[in-house]
C-alpha cells in the first residue's frame, strides 16, 4: 500500500522478481532511515547497474566497500560496475579482493575474466575463465567468453574447440554460432563458416550482422547470387548500419554491377562519412569504372583518416596506374605491402606488374597469392605435399586446373615438361578437354576435374604423392624466358580435322580466317579488351578473305547485325563452338589464320600451332616483358593504345597491304 514502509525483505523480493525501478525506490527509502547500511548500498548499486547507470552504481558500491571492506560480494559487484563504467583495471583489483575472501569462487573468477578481457589482457582472462569452469563445468557464459578470448589472441583452433563444446550443450546459442563462423572463415574453412552462420540464423532469424557475415562467406565461395540476397536482407534488417550497405556494395561489385555497388557504398558513407572501408571500396569501384579523378579524391581522403592502411595505399596505387602514372602507382603498391604484406589482391596486382616487366621470379612469387585474392578458383587443399618442380621419377603427380579455359590452356603448355619430371602424372581438366588432353599427353592419366562435395573443408586425399595447381608450373619450370618453347602441344582428332578441311574447301576462294570477338567473362576491368561485333564488319568486307565464326555463345542478333550489312560470316554446320572443343580445335587447325580478342580461342589456336593474331586494348602481363606471348610461338600481338578498334584497324591495314597471304 502507498505510504506503508517496505521492508528490506520485500525490496529484495521486488528485485528478484525483476522490478528494478521499484526495488531501487525501496532501497533509497530504506537508506534514508539507515544511510550507513552497507548491504542496502550494495543492493541499490546492483539495481542501478542492472538499470544501466554504472557511474552511480560505482559511487554507491565504493561507499558500501568502505563500510564493509571484507565483504566479498560487495567487492565483486564493485568490480562489475567499474568494468561497465569503462574502468577495467580497477575492476580487476576489486575482483581480486573478492577472491581473497573466497578463493576459487567460480562467479568471481568469471567476473575477473570479464575485467581482464575488457582491458585486453586475454591470456589472464583465459586463465580466469578456465578456473571458473573448474568449479562450474559447462557454464555457458564462461565457455563463450573463453572462446572469445582465445579468438582474440589468435588461438583459433582452441577457440573452435571451445565454441563447439559450448554449442554441443547449447545448440541454440546464436552468437556462439556466429562467432564460430567468424573463426572458421579466418582459418579458410569457408564451408564450415557458411554452415555455422546458417545455424546462427536458424537460432536468431533476421540478425543483421550474421546476414552480412554469411553473405561475405558466400562471396568468397563464389556463390554470388545467394550472397547478394543475404546482403540485401541485412540492409533491410539494419537500414541504419553503414557496414551493411558497404558489404552489399562488395557483393554487387563481385557481380560486376558497378553502378549499383557505387550507390551502395555512397549510402553507407551517408550513414558514416569517415568509414575507411567504405571510402576504400568506393575509390576502388570508381577507378574500375574509369572515374579516376574522383577515385583519387576519395582514396586520398581515406588516406588522411587511415594513413597506415595498406588496403587504401593499394587501391590508390591501382588508381595511379590507371591514370598512367606507373612510377607513383608502383610506389603506392610497394608501400601498401610494407604496411600489410598479407594483402592478397595487392600482391596479385604487383605480381602482374612484375611479370609485365619481365621480373619473372619476383612476379611468380607474388602470383602465388591468387587463391587468397579470389582470383583463382577453386582453392583446393590436399593431404599430400605441393610439388616443388624437382625430378621425382618415383612419384605420382596430380596437376589440377584452377582458372578459366584460356588460362588452363596457357598453363597447359608446361604439362609436357612437368610430365617428363615425374614417374606418373594425373591431369584434372575441364571436362571438354579430356579427349584433346588424352591424345596430346598419352603418358599421363587424364580425367575431368574432381571437386570435393560442397560443404566440405577437409583436405582432399588424392591418388597421388604430390600435387600442383596448373598456375604454378611456369614459375617452377621456367624461371626465365629461355624456358618457354612456345611449341604447339595439342593433337587434334584426325577424323574431325578431315571433316573441317572438307567443309572449308567448299567455301569461296580466299584466306580462311577465323574470328572471335569477345570472352564469356567481360568484367568492367577487362571491357577495354573487347569491341562490339560491328567493329569487325570491315574485316568481313575485305576481298580475298573468307571469315569463319569461332565465337562461342554468339548471340543471334550479333550474327544478324553482320548479315544486315551484307557481310558473310561462315559458321560450320552442327559444330557446338562452346562445348565441342574437339571439333573447334580441329576447325582451328585447318584455318590459315585466327584473329581474336583475348579469349580461349586464341590459346586454343596457339596450342594447335595455327597462326593467331591477338588484339589487346592495353598492356598484357602474359607477355612476361617480351614483345609477344612466349607461351605460343604462332601468336602475334596487336596492342593498340586506342583499344580494340585501333588494333582491328591496324590489322585491316596490314591485310590490305599484304593480301593474298596464302599465295
Amino acid at each position: 500500500m502507498t505510504g506503508v514502509p517496505v521492508t528490506a525483505e520485500q525490496a529484495v523480493r521486488m528485485h528478484q522478481d525483476g522490478d528494478l525501478a521499484g526495488a531501487a525506490r525501496a532501497y533509497r527509502a530504506l537508506l534514508t532511515r539507515d544511510p550507513r547500511n552497507a548491504q542496502l548500498l550494495n543492493l541499490l548499486g546492483v539495481a542501478l547497474l542492472q538499470m544501466g547507470d554504472p557511474v552511480e552504481a560505482v559511487r554507491l558500491l565504493k561507499e558500501a566497500a568502505k563500510r564493509q571492506p571484507q565483504a566479498a560480494d560487495i567487492q565483486d559487484n564493485l568490480g562489475s560496475a567499474l568494468r561497465a563504467a569503462g574502468h577495467p583495471a580497477p575492476a580487476v583489483e576489486a575482483h581480486r579482493k573478492a577472491l581473497q575472501q573466497r578463493p576459487d569462487h567460480s562467479p568471481y573468477l568469471f567476473n575477473l575474466g570479464n575485467a581482464y578481457a575488457a582491458m585486453g589482457a586475454h591470456r589472464q582472462a583465459i586463465d580466469a575463465y578456465r578456473r571458473s569452469l573448474d568449479g562450474r563445468p559447462g557454464h555457458a557464459g564462461a565457455m563463450f567468453n573463453l572462446a572469445n578470448s582465445q579468438r582474440a589472441i589468435g588461438e583459433l583452433e582452441a577457440a573452435v574447440a571451445s565454441y563447439r563444446q559450448l554449442l554441443a550443450a547449447n545448440p541454440s546459442h546464436a552468437q556462439a554460432w556466429n562467432n564460430l563462423g567468424a573463426v572458421l572463415a579466418l582459418r579458410g574453412e569457408l564451408a564450415g563458416a557458411e554452415q555455422a552462420y546458417r545455424q546462427a540464423l536458424a537460432a536468431r532469424p533476421g540478425h543483421a550482422e550474421t546476414l552480412s557475415n554469411l553473405g561475405n562467406v558466400l562471396v568468397e565461395r563464389g556463390k554470388l547470387g545467394e550472397a547478394l540476397a543475404f546482403h540485401r536482407a541485412a540492409v533491410d534488417a539494419a537500414p541504419e548500419s553503414s557496414e551493411a550497405f558497404i558489404f552489399l556494395g562488395v557483393a554487387l561489385q563481385e557481380l560486376d554491377q558497378m553502378d549499383a555497388a557505387i550507390d551502395a557504398y555512397r549510402l553507407g558513407l551517408c550513414l558514416e562519412q569517415d568509414n575507411v572501408q567504405g571510402l576504400t571500396n568506393l575509390g576502388a569501384a570508381l577507378e574500375l569504372t574509369g572515374q579516376l579523378a574522383e577515385a583519387e579524391t576519395v582514396l586520398s581522403r581515406a588516406l588522411t583518416i587511415a594513413p597506415g592502411s595498406g588496403e587504401v595505399w593499394g587501391n590508390l596505387g591501382l588508381c595511379r596506374l590507371a591514370q598512367g602514372d606507373r612510377a607513383r602507382g608502383c610506389a603506392a603498391i610497394d608501400r601498401a605491402l610494407e604496411l600489410d604484406p598479407d594483402l592478397a589482391r595487392v600482391r596479385v596486382a604487383r605480381a602482374l606488374l612484375r611479370l609485365d616487366d619481365g621480373a619473372l621470379c619476383e612476379g611468380w612469387s607474388d602470383y602465388a597469392w591468387r587463391f587468397a585474392a579470389g582470383e583463382a578458383l577453386p582453392d583446393r587443399h590436399f593431404t599430400v605435399p605441393l610439388w616443388s618442380g624437382d625430378k621425382a621419377s618415383n612419384k605420382r603427380l596430380l596437376i589440377w586446373r584452377e582458372q578459366g579455359l584460356g588460362d588452363e590452356l596457357m598453363f597447359a603448355s608446361f604439362y609436357p615438361e612437368a610430365i617428363s619430371r615425374v614417374g606418373q602424372a594425373v591431369i584434372e581438366c575441364d571436362p571438354r578437354l579430356v579427349g584433346l588432353f588424352t591424345r596430346s599427353f598419352p603418358s599421363a592419366s587424364i580425367r575431368a576435374q574432381r571437386l570435393p562435395p560442397d560443404g566440405s573443408d577437409a583436405p582432399e586425399r588424392p591418388d597421388a604423392d604430390l600435387h600442383v595447381p596448373a598456375g604454378d608450373l611456369a614459375g617452377l619450370l621456367a624461371p626465365s624466358l629461355s624456358g618457354f618453347t612456345g611449341a604447339p602441344y595439342l593433337v587434334v582428332d584426325r577424323k574431325r580435322s578431315e571433316m573441317s578441311r572438307q567443309w572449308l574447301a567448299e567455301l569461296p576462294p580466299g584466306l580462311r580466317v577465323g574470328i572471335c570477338w569477345r570472352s564469356r567473362l567481360i568484367t568492367t576491368r577487362r571491357r577495354h579488351n573487347y569491341a562490339d561485333v560491328s567493329a569487325w564488319a570491315p574485316l568481313l568486307a575485305m576481298p580475298d578473305i573468307q571469315v569463319v565464326n569461332l565465337q562461342y555463345s554468339a548471340r543471334d542478333e550479333e550474327i544478324e547485325a553482320l548479315g544486315r550489312e551484307g557481310r558473310v560470316l561462315h559458321t560450320m554446320p552442327g559444330l557446338d563452338l562452346t562445348n565441342d572443343l574437339e571439333g573447334l580445335a580441329a576447325l582451328i587447325a585447318n584455318l590459315d589464320l585466327v584473329i581474336t580478342a583475348p579469349t580461349a580461342v586464341g590459346e586454343l589456336a596457339g596450342a594447335v600451332g595455327t597462326p593467331v593474331w591477338r588484339i589487346v586494348g592495353g598492356r598484357d602481363w602474359s607477355t612476361l616483358g617480351a614483345a609477344t606471348r612466349p607461351w605460343f610461338s604462332s601468336m602475334r600481338l596487336f596492342l593498340h593504345s586506342s583499344g580494340v578498334d585501333g588494333g582491328l584497324g591496324e590489322i585491316i591495314r596490314f591485310l590490305k597491304k599484304n593480301l593474298p597471304l596464302h599465295g
